[in-house]
């Protein structure tokens, strides 16, 4: 179970069962030294405590009750228990969750980690008016204790990424990307592109400049996601998903997006055959004599699972397929990642009886990061 230690001051002590129950409801254990500040023992003792615990809660505000009269100008000062103890579980990169007084300066070390749940630690009316807030801020500091360990401001827990090729020429690429991050973000880049295809025939051009669609579904109660396009090649386009508000360290967002473009996949063998003869061809996708074409994914952050798709019109042939994992950058086979992704659990092709469309997949757990990954198909 998660442990918290929990800060707070006598002066308001009449909130340490509540806020100890809440926390026990939510599924924390509780550290807490109970009794009067006059009684503390020295601040030495509490490091232990604090090192040992997964996160603190700080209960922040005057260290006696404020005129009746007071407005919420941020100048009282905090009680100097509390203050002292959430700066140095900050300064010790500890998750920590404010619960701030009304009108209580915050320290320094948190104005721009967070924004604190406030109320009026004297008004039971103003607990109870704020109260989804406390719990907000609460389940936010348990998801940021949860967060799996690593360096990188974010994980990816899944990635899915469609080729629909319709019969009229028209390709839809769908991408979804699901979030966690360890870091407040607000905006992430991604890219559409024609891969290792450098040839004149491959080309990323959107019907229209309108033509692409964006929505969260997976934390769109909450975040407002929008589309901002940026710089642009013939082979590639990237943008911008600005997230609004931005999220916040273990908050999980899933966001899709899908883009009308002029379709570049050869779907026979005379038209693949002419596109290997043009300059910029990669030799990656001619394997064993044969000459294969296919969609490119760069795996440059951690990732829990990858799907790379293409949905054929239903009298589109695929003769073969296969699946190849490169180093990144220098497109050197792993052989062993390529031999994973070989497998008949991880790639295939689906070819349902009363379906209007194939589909050839590649479902792969845990890619290597630094590795690109190519699904190939070989056209009738």
């Amino acid at each position: 179970m998660t442990q918290v230690f929990l800060c707070y001051s006598s002066s308001y002590g009449h909130l340490l069962e509540p806020l100890r129950k809440l926390l026990q409801t939510l599924e924390f254990k509780v550290d807490v030294f109970d009794g009067p500040d006059i009684e503390r023992p020295p601040f030495a003792s509490f490091i232990q405590r604090i090192e040992s615990a997964d996160g603190v809660v700080a209960l922040l505000g005057p260290k006696s009750p404020p005129p009746s009269d007071h407005s919420a100008q941020g100048d009282l000062e905090p009680a100097p228990c509390p203050e002292q103890e959430s700066v140095y579980a900050a300064g010790r990169e500890k998750p920590v969750a404010l619960i701030v007084h009304t009108g209580t300066r915050v320290p320094e070390a948190f104005r721009e980690s967070q924004t604190a749940a406030r109320f009026d630690f004297w008004d039971a009316s103003s607990f109870l008016t704020n109260a989804h807030h406390v719990v907000k801020h609460l389940l936010d500091l348990k998801r940021r204790i949860d967060l799996p360990q690593g360096t990188q401001p974010f994980l990816y827990t899944n990635v899915v990424l469609r080729n629909r090729i319709s019969r009229t020429g028209m390709l839809c690429r769908e991408q979804y990307h699901e979030i966690i991050p360890r870091i407040k973000l607000a905006r992430f880049r991604h890219s559409l592109d024609t891969g290792f295809d450098h040839t004149e025939g491959a080309r990323i051009e959107l019907v229209s400049e309108d033509a692409y669609e964006i929505e969260a579904t997976l934390g769109g109660d909450t975040h407002r996601v929008s589309l901002q396009l940026a710089e642009r090649t013939a082979r590639e386009l990237w943008y911008f998903v600005n997230v609004d508000p931005p999220l916040m360290p273990g908050e999980k967002l899933g966001y899709r997006r899908s883009f009308d473009l002029r379709n570049y996949y050869p779907l026979t063998q005379a038209e693949l055959a002419e596109r290997a003869r043009q300059p910029g061809f990669p030799d990656v996708y001619k394997v064993a004599h044969r000459l294969y074409y296919g969609y490119v994914f760069d795996v440059h952050a951690e990732l829990d699972s990858l799907e790379l798709a293409f949905h054929f019109p239903r009298k589109v042939q695929v003769l073969s397929y296969r699946a190849i994992a490169l180093l990144h950058g220098t497109r050197q086979v792993n052989d062993v990642e390529t031999d994973r992704c070989s497998l008949a659990n991880h790639l295939g092709l689906a070819e349902a009886a009363d379906a209007s469309e194939r589909v050839l997949s590649l479902k792969l757990p845990r890619p290597l990061n630094s590795h690109s990954y190519v699904l190939l198909y070989e056209p009738g």
